[in-house]
């Protein structure tokens, strides 16, 4: 694909003026001297880089600050190394980047669950992800920012099978989340970049850290079909987990999660069974958290937990599905 640029001349031509206050006749001759239009849309927006005489992708940064770096790092495979780089090259803000990751910038990684097409693992990720660039220092500003600060700023590793083989499935992938990026579902699955297990060498997503949210889950388990939430209502739920947890500490969806984190603590081992005043579930390591079509053969009538039990929050029914072995019904 060309890439298209503004020459020198243009840009000296240019260079001085206020890309947020273009008289008419400056209009005119940017119309004039800037024939592409993704060039003319950038400039229009962002201004020019004086570093490197073009129009930038963002107010937050140049593009060129990601380019000047592609020397300094690789991932070992071509075609990964490409895709980075272009997403990197049309980056607007902070949601649109991903970037490669070395495995030794993680710690503390736990496995969570495993099924047949990849293994999920959280971790500790030391440096947060790209917020914009400091033109005074010279230098990347990070966050830990996932709907509230963090010291210690958790991630999911998640890594496909065999993706050193088959490295065009696993960023189809990739492109999944960055579609879904566009959208406020981008706070359950924002997508920071790639690294790769260094035994395996499969190659790893890096996403943020979504908590689970008990009602939520209920009703997407549900064991009638059209007593499952739609697209849209789904949609709405997640909007409102975030706009709660980014902007009120007093809603409910904070407290769920501080529950949860009592919850978890107690949890010691996949088979141990938490029985408080409000919640009881069982969690399984067989468990898998990935869509895929699932063709299980002979299984009972479906029946929500409510069914059975008094405890209205019961995952008692629920969780006999983590006890399937996913692996061998596929």
């Amino acid at each position: 694909m060309e890439e298209f640029m503004i020459t020198d001349n243009i840009f000296e031509q240019i260079k001085d003026f206020n890309h947020e206050e273009l008289s008419e006749e400056q209009s005119l001759l940017i119309d004039k001297l800037i024939l592409n239009e993704e060039l003319k849309e950038r400039y229009k927006e962002n201004g020019l880089c004086e570093e490197c005489k073009q129009p930038r992708a963002s107010i937050f940064w140049c593009q060129c600050k990601f380019q000047q770096n592609f020397k300094n790092w690789t991932s070992g495979n071509n075609e990964v190394d490409k895709f980075i780089q272009k997403v990197q090259l049309k980056a607007k803000d902070y949601r649109e980047v991903i970037e490669w990751i070395e495995y030794d910038r993680f710690e503390n990684v736990e496995y969570l669950a495993k099924g047949g097409f990849g293994t999920i693992y959280k971790a500790i990720w030391k440096d947060g992800w790209i917020e914009s660039w400091d033109f005074e220092n010279n230098k990347w500003i990070r966050s830990k920012h996932y709907c509230r600060e963090y010291k210690n700023f958790p991630v999911v590793l998640k890594c496909l099978h065999n993706s050193q083989d088959i490295t065009s499935d696993f960023l189809r992938e990739i492109e999944t989340h960055m579609i879904l990026s566009e959208h406020i579902i981008s706070s359950i699955a924002w997508c920071y970049g790639i690294t790769k297990d260094p035994e395996s060498r499969d190659f790893m997503i890096v996403m943020g850290y979504a908590k689970d949210v008990l009602n939520i889950i209920k009703q997407c388990w549900d064991a009638d079909p059209l007593k499952r939430p739609k697209a849209n209502e789904l949609h709405e739920l997640l909007y409102g987990l975030y706009s709660s947890s980014e902007y009120y500490s007093d809603r409910e969806i904070n407290k769920q999660i501080e529950e949860a984190d009592k919850i978890n603590e107690k949890l010691t081992s996949s088979s141990l069974l938490y029985t408080g005043p409000t919640l009881s579930y069982t969690t399984n390591r067989q468990a898998i958290y990935t869509s895929r079509l699932l063709d299980f053969k002979n299984l009972p009538e479906p029946k929500n937990a409510i069914d059975n039990k008094d405890d209205d929050n019961s995952f008692g029914e629920y969780s006999d599905f983590t006890k399937l072995d996913l692996d061998k019904s596929s």
